[in-house]
């Protein structure tokens, strides 16, 4: 399935085996998503210039065993470069794995200032992070979903890298900080300045693609000040704080638009929402209704 690693995998069960696999490219990174009948060993060398990052997605009651080392839950692993790929997974566990080339990755650590996450932080290989590991998850979830309900999207370069400069920030951020208490404390009211700076920037650009990467890189800043500050103000990332905003304006469109000329999907997309499933669901979820109700139009995918 994924010619570039040279995996062995060895069954632990008698029973039939039978797996779901699913596998998306994207340019200097790559999403593998697993799930099979019976326990599994996996062992074999991993990808040369990239670095893997896998996390448990679903049926977490299970321990995944990585070199010996029963995993808790909420456990970001195999990110050391230098270890082989050596882990057992339990039956019916989902298990997502996400392989950035190396240079990529290294790029968006100077972006956004986390130089703290360097060769002896990988060299660790696993990470517990309970309270931001979630997000991630959440995440990659919903691309898996993305993948097998609108396969085709797949094609559609822009739609693909967007992807990529959403989901590295959001696991960078994962990765906690050290001493970002103190961190916080010293540097409040630049933040705040920083807030303001980028909030204008998003509510001028809310029909444009815009990443975390290009928003710090627009204002010249670092990712990490930013976060902070949005957490502060408003109690949410700037990626949260941004859909929010793009809900509010596609709600502000479909209350002004011509129902016969204009499609709620075409809408959205202005605002950057390309799957109609996961928008459907995120604005029923801010507005308590479907984006098609109380509208003269119908709802087109």
């Amino acid at each position: 399935m994924n010619a570039n690693r040279n995996i062995q995998l060895t069954q632990l069960d008698s029973q039939k085996f039978q797996a779901d696999l699913l596998l998306a490219r994207f340019d200097g990174a790559e999403f593998f998503f697993a799930e099979a009948s019976c326990p599994v060993y996996t062992l074999g060398a991993k990808r040369p210039d990239y670095l893997d990052f896998s996390c448990a997605l679903q049926g977490i009651d299970a321990s995944i065993i990585s070199h010996h080392y029963r995993l808790s839950p909420n456990t970001l692993f195999g990110f050391d470069s230098n270890r082989e790929t050596r882990i057992v997974v339990p039956a019916n566990l989902k298990l997502g794995t996400v392989q950035i080339r190396q240079d990529l990755f290294e790029d968006c650590l100077q972006v956004m200032d986390r130089l703290d996450i360097n060769s002896q932080f990988l060299a660790k290989n696993y990470l517990s992070a309970p309270i931001t590991l979630p997000a991630v998850r959440a995440y990659l979830l919903d691309l898996m979903r993305l993948i097998q309900q609108q396969p085709n999207f797949l094609k559609l370069t822009q739609l693909k890298k967007l992807i990529l400069d959403d989901f590295i920030p959001l696991l960078i951020q994962a990765i906690p900080l050290r001493n970002e208490t103190s961190t916080h404390r010293s540097t409040c009211l630049n933040r705040t300045k920083l807030v303001k700076q980028a909030e204008d920037y998003m509510l001028a650009h809310l029909d444009q693609p815009l990443t975390l990467k290009d928003l710090c890189k627009a204002l010249n800043i670092n990712s990490r000040s930013i976060f902070y500050g949005f957490q502060d103000m408003f109690g949410l990332s700037p990626m949260a704080y941004l859909k929010i905003q793009r809900l509010h304006g596609v709600r502000r469109l479909l209350k002004v638009a011509d129902p016969t000329t204009n499609s709620i999907m075409a809408i959205a997309n202005q605002f950057g929402f390309w799957s109609a499933g996961h928008f459907a669901r995120d604005y029923k979820q801010m507005f308590g209704e479907l984006p098609g109700d109380n509208q003269a139009m119908m709802f087109e995918i």
